[in-house]
């Protein structure tokens, strides 16, 4: 049996990587999980642990940073394999170019591909056949092999593999646990790659479908599970696209989760498929706060550029409901898009303001190449291919705008914009002056006072968390050497928030 590690530079738990040790662990496979910030010497830590296969799990920005490390390990055992799953492969071929790190790239999901891969490894037999996997063809040209079906039924996944986590002991005493009740999303966003994974991943075939649920009775015996194990968890975060994926779900999840699990949660929600008897199973279920993408004020922009579904009448709707049934929320924003004006961004700070959330997490528009938005960016120049602007959506915009300046400061003051009276016209004004930390800070701590304090997570232990991935988050503005571009190569997806 082979010995797999998974190798990360972001301090956090990641479902998919959770239910791939699961998976090959279920077969006989020994695996572990690495993250670089908790490990003294990462590549003694890994090197000691003899893997036959290193696994990364990849995000566009970051899905170079293990190379060096693999260049070392591979010289320490030549027969070393490298696979590179995660957004990032799932829609670009581009490291198996890297003939001396990757060996194959897995596309989509990746439980079973991953397991016939890892154990054809081990047997010296062809990958060439193998779903999902992309690997070197003749002349060194990647191939990708097709895509098999997803997986319909969650419930037959073993119990997500949470001990290569919490062997961390920052992880394990965090108070708030991770998890995730289902896969997809209902919408199919032009700023986002899930209308395209649901193009490829989805043959269309009569009961197959891309929004997926673990049923409810499945998701508490995992819940208990864990607490079992680490009881030391205090409340919950749901990871999903949105709770309310299926009418009914939640009132079984309100009578069910109460009983059985109790812990409090915070969620996402969709709200264009949300009503107030929905607010109040989630109420009673135990949420205590929610999220929803707003991303722009301008009803034309969420409808018929973002093709996001959102009305002006469920935008100012639903908030009202939340508040009756206090429920504190908080809103996704975009800035600087191609479809906007700074006018229509400073409308999304005049709808927040309308509609009162306990909070507002703004992102930096990013054009990725998967996506039905960026690739009319690339086709039209929109952007500049040659500013290296790091994976992070909190940073910095490589849009070709006269106002790149005004557009990333107000992403950084935007709280200030919304909460601080006669913060409008204040804003206004700074967003003129030189791009500075200050700006930054301010960002930060907007940011870190709502998600520890409004949806409950806890200051220290989200104080803690931010500074294990801060480098990660604003990493400088480079010009890149002439050739294809990081933007090029960007992708979105439910886990690359921040």
């Amino acid at each position: 049996m082979s010995r797999i590690a998974f190798v990360l530079t972001t301090c956090h738990e990641f479902e998919g990587v959770k239910v791939l040790s699961s998976v090959l662990k279920q077969h006989g496979h020994q695996t572990d999980a690495f993250i670089t910030s908790e490990e003294r010497d990462y590549y003694q830590a890994i090197a000691d642990f003899r893997p036959d296969v290193v696994a990364i799990y990849a995000t566009t920005g970051q899905h170079e940073w293990p190379y060096p490390y693999i260049r070392r390990w591979k010289q320490l055992n030549p027969k070393l394999k490298v696979v590179m799953g995660g957004p990032h492969p799932s829609h670009d071929l581009e490291p198996l170019e890297h003939v001396d790190v990757i060996d194959a790239t897995i596309k989509g999901e990746a439980e079973y591909a991953m397991l016939e891969l890892v154990e054809a490894w081990a047997k010296g037999e062809s990958i060439e056949l193998i779903p999902n996997v992309a690997y070197r063809g003749p002349g060194g040209v990647p191939v990708q092999n097709p895509i098999r079906p997803v997986i319909q039924d969650l419930d037959t996944l073993p119990f997500p593999d949470v001990d290569i986590f919490y062997k961390y002991p920052f992880l394990r005493s965090k108070r708030v646990l991770q998890v995730h009740a289902s896969r997809g999303c209902q919408n199919s966003c032009t700023y986002c790659s899930v209308g395209t994974m649901k193009k490829d991943w989805v043959s269309g075939k009569k009961g197959e479908k891309f929004n997926r649920t673990k049923s409810v009775d499945y998701l508490c015996d995992e819940i208990n599970d864990v607490l079992a194990r680490y009881p030391g968890f205090r409340m919950i975060n749901f990871g999903d696209a949105a709770l309310n994926m299926y009418s009914g779900w939640l009132q079984e999840f309100a009578e069910k989760w109460p009983v059985r699990v109790g812990l409090p949660f915070a969620c996402n929600i969709n709200i264009n498929y949300l009503d107030e008897d929905d607010i109040i199973a989630l109420k009673r279920a135990g949420c205590v706060s929610v999220q929803f993408g707003l991303e722009s004020g301008s009803e034309d922009v969420r409808l018929k550029i973002y093709k996001k579904g959102y009305t002006d009448d469920v935008v100012f709707g639903i908030p009202p409901l939340l508040r009756k049934h206090k429920l504190t929320f908080r809103t996704n924003n975009i800035m600087g898009s191609p479809a906007e004006t700074l006018d229509d961004m400073f409308e999304t700070v005049r709808v927040n303001k309308k509609i009162q959330p306990n909070g507002c997490t703004v992102l930096i528009y990013r054009s990725f190449r998967s996506t039905v938005l960026g690739k009319e960016d690339f086709e039209l120049g929109r952007l500049d291919e040659g500013k290296d602007i790091g994976p992070s959506i909190q940073h910095d915009s490589n849009m070709i705008r006269e106002d790149v300046r005004e557009v990333v400061n107000l992403q950084k003051l935007f709280n200030v914009a919304v909460y601080v009276p006669f913060g409008m016209p204040l804003v206004r004004a700074l967003i003129r002056l030189p791009r500075n930390r200050v700006f930054e800070v301010t960002q930060l701590s907007f940011l870190w006072y709502q998600h520890a304090v409004v949806s409950g997570y806890g200051m220290l232990d989200d104080f803690l968390l931010g500074l294990k991935n801060l480098r990660n988050i604003f990493q400088p503005t480079r010009r890149k050497p002439a050739g294809r571009s990081l933007a090029a190569r960007m992708e979105t997806g439910v886990e690359t928030t921040v």
